[in-house]
């Protein structure tokens, strides 16, 4: 990325100001990264959220990953859901892709260790091979080549059953988002 002068940070501040989903999803990740402006994680979210509520795929995947991670906001098992969905009802491959990682792994809460019986008991719920077989396969197919790796992996832990229901998931997905 290409580092902001203050007048070309004041011109983006002004576009996203006006409305411009790709110029509020740039000053988002300009405070989020301290790109010609000091870095201010709760700017950059309400930027990144601007853009995100507006539609833009990358914001909304982005989101996903800052409530995974705590990074500017709580974790946030459902926020982190429902921002990696958007992006990859609109055919995302990297959103696929983690919401494949996150059922396969289920939720981990930032800050409490893994022995922590809460932490791990979330964690085993929120544990889906056949979501995640499903999410690994749209991302595979749309180009993230690691998904095709950690579907190999999951498939190995699932029976035969939750492979067929997996695939009838995808079928699913995909008749509802074939245009």
């Amino acid at each position: 990325m290409q580092k902001l002068t203050p007048a070309t940070f004041k011109q983006l501040q002004d576009e996203a100001e006006g409305g411009s989903m790709q110029a509020q999803y740039a000053l988002g990740a300009a405070y989020l990264n301290g790109n010609g402006v000091k870095r201010n994680p709760e700017a950059g979210t309400k930027w990144l959220r601007k853009a995100a509520e507006s539609g833009h795929i990358a914001a909304q995947c982005d989101l996903g990953v800052m409530y995974q991670k705590g990074i500017g906001v709580e974790c946030d098992y459902q926020e982190t859901l429902k921002w990696y969905r958007l992006a990859a009802d609109q055919g995302d491959a990297l959103a696929q892709h983690n919401l494949g990682s996150v059922h396969a792994k289920g939720f981990k809460v930032k800050g409490l260790g893994f022995f922590n019986p809460t932490a791990f008991a979330f964690a085993r719920a929120t544990q889906d091979f056949v979501v995640a077989y499903k999410w690994f396969s749209l991302a595979a197919a749309n180009g993230h080549a690691a998904s095709m790796k950690d579907r190999a992996i999951i498939k190995l832990r699932m029976t035969a059953a939750q492979i067929s229901k997996a695939e009838g998931l995808i079928k699913e997905f995909q008749e509802a988002h074939s245009s």
